[in-house]
């Protein structure tokens, strides 16, 4: 589609897991790249791009106006999800500590709404609150970016709450919905793990968590070796 606005890899996947003919937000969207993509490609009817700064919100601006979306792309200057109407919640790039602050902000939520996330950094504190707070993991997968990798989660809120172990706030359900990137994401994920265990390995107060965080990355390995 060339008349609509390049997407990388991550964003790509990303918009595979929005569920066509429904309304999105895009919460804290940049360049609105992904809304005008959705809609353009009759993907979505109608999009709320925000974010909570006027710069990406220019950009954003420019972006819907070169593709002419104006009436059907909505800019909202906002601190997390400010249309409670939309049935698609993506909320990508950023961290997990502030997805979870935005997601909890944000409640109650309606059931029928379906959040896709992609976190950059803490996803293992993305799946804790998503469990303890009952949202339904779906489908998660990985993109990958040269040597980065991103996952992608598709979770419903409604769901039952339970405290998860170190191990799935780790894996989450990537292992049984994953695609092709789901063993690299894995061994990527063991050998943070493991470097997080050798800076501790080396202090005696700390040898115990040291030991905790070696197990976990090598139950993480094992998950990535047998896929």
């Amino acid at each position: 589609m060339n008349h609509l606005p390049y997407l990388s890899p991550r964003l790509r996947t990303v918009a595979s897991f929005v569920q066509a003919g429904r309304t999105i937000a895009d919460v804290g969207t940049d360049h609105a790249y992904l809304p005008v993509w959705l809609v353009g490609s009759g993907q979505s009817p109608s999009a709320v791009a925000s974010d909570v700064r006027n710069g990406p919100l220019e950009r954003a601006a420019h972006t819907v106006a070169q593709y002419h979306m104006e009436d059907r792309v909505q800019l909202v200057l906002s601190d997390g999800l400010s249309d409670a109407n939309v049935q698609e919640i993506v909320i990508a790039g950023m961290g997990g500590e502030l997805m979870t602050r935005i997601l909890a902000q944000s409640a109650p939520y309606k059931t029928d709404q379906h959040f896709i996330l992609q976190p950059m950094t803490m996803q293992s504190l993305l799946h804790d609150y998503l469990c303890r707070n009952g949202f339904s993991l779906e489908r998660e997968d990985v993109a990958v970016e040269g040597k980065k990798h991103y996952l992608i989660i598709s979770a419903r809120p409604g769901g039952k709450t339970f405290v998860p172990d170190p191990l799935f706030c780790i894996t989450g359900i990537l292992p049984k919905t994953g695609g092709q990137h789901t063993a690299s994401y894995l061994f990527w994920q063991a050998k943070r793990l493991y470097r997080k265990a050798q800076g501790l390995c080396h202090s005696k107060e700390h040898a115990e968590e040291a030991e905790k965080w070696m197990d976990l990355a090598c139950r993480v390995e094992q998950i990535a070796k047998r896929i």
